[in-house]
């Protein structure tokens, strides 16, 4: 990629969903001004991303174009709909600032310190302790908590299996997708269906225990012929306190969920006001703030090169979303669906979830699927609350990322243990069938017993 559209496009990202969020909070649409930007930054995107990603991204962004024009939709409705998925974005480039702070400012380094010691007083159980880490730091950190517990097992385990491992913690990972208000999938279908996180949260909760515990079942089976044993000396450790650590998380997340229970505001601008603010202020009390800018220009610059393919992804399917939420397409797709299905709730349920995996097989990513379902389905004549809804398709976007050989968390993954992606995914396939099967049931009860 050239310098100087690296150097650009990357702070551009950004200023476009700064755009956005000062939008959320004033009484001026300002979407003129992110939308143009996200068309341009589209576009750009589909020069670098791969050829499969092109002829994906090609087809929404031509059938979008194409509806607009047979609606004769007015070019403010057009600048709207690249605008649509600006918001998503927001997660993918604020909130790991909060990841990025407490790396700057040792929080992260602690963490391993604490293991550490503890590895070296009480003996290590590196499946468990990775587990509860992902669980718990995971739902703040998102992608990067796999690369970083990995990194911490590496230096503080004494003995593990480096593959099986990995694999393990991408499924905690999943884990944390099912419920924790700061992913990606969770504010989108928030966003989709005016649901507020406090009526979902308990269920994604309730799937994410289910979907732990056969993570703790398929363990046992989970192996690769080439896993060496990683041996390791465990350090002593120098001596650290996890609750600065603690009281950042806490804050983070108090204000969170406060500023959403007492704001009309939606979950995903929240997130990532938060993400920009917290940190900084955090640094501006300690007195960090210089060395924490200049740490956090390169992440800036580099932004675009990073999140190319998200870009191209979210932008493109918001563009083709708004233009088909102003068709007939609802009610056709809730027709067809309801009879293939003879209206059971329950068949409606898997087919949505085994057509994203597949179609997420082929590298057509969950949010287009999402996105396209969300904004068609009628749920009520389906027989279903929006809650259901929302639930549904969060777990059928887990599902499918960690069966599709194309998804971040699955590439992650097959990086860090050297192996083919197509690999990976043959060896997670059984897991997440049964883990499908199990929470899909589960979610379904929730339905018949009239709690969701």
């Amino acid at each position: 990629m050239p310098d100087i559209i690296h150097k650009l496009t990357g702070p551009a990202a950004y200023l476009m969903v700064l755009l956005y969020l000062i939008d959320s909070i004033t009484p001026v649409e300002l979407y003129v001004l992110y939308g143009i930007p996200a068309a341009l930054l589209l576009l750009i995107s589909m020069i670098y991303i791969t050829m499969p990603g092109r002829i994906i991204i090609g087809l929404l962004l031509a059938t979008g174009i194409v509806l607009h024009i047979q609606l004769s939709l007015p070019a403010a409705v057009w600048i709207e709909s690249f605008s649509a998925n600006v918001n998503i974005l927001g997660l993918f480039l604020f909130v790991p600032i909060i990841g990025w702070y407490m790396s700057y400012t040792g929080y992260l380094e602690d963490l391993k310190q604490v293991i550490v010691k503890r590895a070296r007083e009480k003996g290590s159980k590196p499946y468990r302790t990775s587990f509860f880490l992902m669980l718990t730091t995971g739902m703040l950190l998102n992608f990067g908590a796999i690369s970083l517990i990995r990194q911490i097992a590496d230096e503080s385990f004494q003995s593990f299996y480096p593959k099986k491992l990995t694999v393990h913690l991408m499924r905690g990972f999943a884990a944390c997708m099912l419920w924790s208000p700061y992913f990606v999938n969770i504010g989108l279908v928030l966003s989709i269906f005016h649901v507020s996180w406090f009526s979902i949260g308990w269920a994604g909760l309730s799937l994410a225990v289910v979907y732990s515990i056969a993570a703790g079942l398929f363990l046992k089976v989970l192996s690769f012929s080439d896993d060496p044993p990683a041996v390791n000396q465990a350090e002593a450790g120098r001596k650290a306190s996890l609750l600065p650590l603690l009281r950042f998380a806490a804050v983070f997340v108090i204000l969170s969920l406060t500023w959403y229970g007492l704001a009309e505001q939606s979950m995903i601008a929240i997130v990532s006001w938060l993400g920009l603010l917290v940190p900084i202020s955090y640094a501006g009390i300690k007195g960090e703030l210089p060395g924490f800018f200049r740490e956090s220009a390169g992440y800036i610059t580099s932004a675009f090169s990073r999140l190319k393919n998200e870009i191209a992804v979210f932008i493109a399917a918001g563009f083709f979303g708004t233009a088909l939420s102003f068709t007939a397409a609802g009610a056709i797709v809730t027709d067809i669906l309801l009879e293939l299905t003879g209206g059971s709730v329950l068949l409606l349920s898997f087919m949505i979830m085994g057509a994203t995996a597949v179609l997420a097989m082929i590298g057509i990513h969950p949010v287009v699927i999402i996105i396209g379902v969300g904004g068609s389905l009628n749920y009520e004549a389906a027989g279903i609350s929006a809650e259901y809804a929302a639930m549904l398709l969060v777990l059928s976007w887990t599902c499918a990322t960690q069966v599709s050989p194309f998804s971040g968390q699955m590439l992650m993954t097959a990086r860090l243990i050297g192996v083919r992606p197509i690999e990976l995914s043959r060896q997670n396939a059984a897991f997440v069938t049964a883990s499908a099967i199990a929470s899909g049931l589960l979610l379904y009860s929730f339905h018949a017993f009239g709690l969701l």
